[in-house]
């Protein structure tokens, strides 16, 4: 069985995660420029709760992004320093696909298609579509991009469901989501969700190494910029 921490910092929450015995425990608080002072207390207190150390885990997954570029290079930064130190393997998770999931397991109408919104600053969000697979598991259907709130294009040809906070931060977007059969702006990505969709992950495939705990930006310009983290 398969014992996983799992770490998401993509936006203002610090959330943190672990799998252990078929059961997670989890760490959520809303906390703009204090993921550095949160993180590694609550993966200690977390550790400490299941009496493991982390050189028993099986691998560190991470919401990989997108998201903001602070925030993800502190969550990264910590899940490097974590993963060689105690010589485990990672597994990159969308944070976008985090939030589909969560609305995908809100939902109870059968809606199958999900369109996910979230603000990218600088009057732009980050945006993907994912439809939800035969197991429960959201699967990303096209590409994450970056564009402005007014190029958002939802899933075509049956209903969907908006989720995400740039469906209430942004007018074109509200007034998109009011086509949608469902809405949940408010759903952050969580580190439980992150746990859950990379266990399905490694049903089948491998960890990656240490050294592939990068951030996904979508921005690429910004990305080679910031260089890696």
């Amino acid at each position: 069985m398969t014992d996983l921490l799992a770490i998401e910092t993509s936006g203002e929450a610090c959330s943190v995660a672990l799998h252990h015995d078929g059961e997670t425990q989890g760490f959520f608080e809303l906390a703009p420029m204090r993921h550095a002072e949160l993180l590694l207390p609550a993966v200690q207190t977390l550790l400490d709760k299941s009496g493991l150390a982390l050189g028993n885990l099986d691998a560190i997954a991470f919401g990989r992004g997108p998201g903001s570029f602070t925030s993800l290079r502190i969550g990264i930064g910590v899940v490097q320093g974590l993963a060689w130190a105690a010589e485990l393997p990672v597994v990159p998770v969308s944070s976008l696909a985090a939030i589909a999931q969560d609305a995908a397991d809100i939902s109870k109408l059968g809606i199958t298609s999900i369109c996910v919104a979230i603000d990218a600053r600088m009057q732009e969000v980050y945006t993907a579509n994912f439809r939800i697979g035969s197991n429960g598991i959201v699967m990303l259907g096209g590409e994450e991009r970056v564009c402005g709130s007014g190029r958002v294009r939802p899933p075509a040809g049956g209903p969907w469901i908006a989720a995400g906070n740039g469906f209430e931060q942004f007018t074109e977007l509200d007034q998109l989501a009011s086509k949608a059969f469902e809405r949940h702006p408010q759903i952050r990505p969580r580190a439980e969700t992150v746990c859950r969709l990379a266990l399905d992950w490694l049903s089948g495939n491998d960890p990656l190494p240490a050294d592939m705990a990068q951030p996904v930006y979508v921005r690429n310009q910004v990305a080679l910029k910031s260089g890696q983290v």
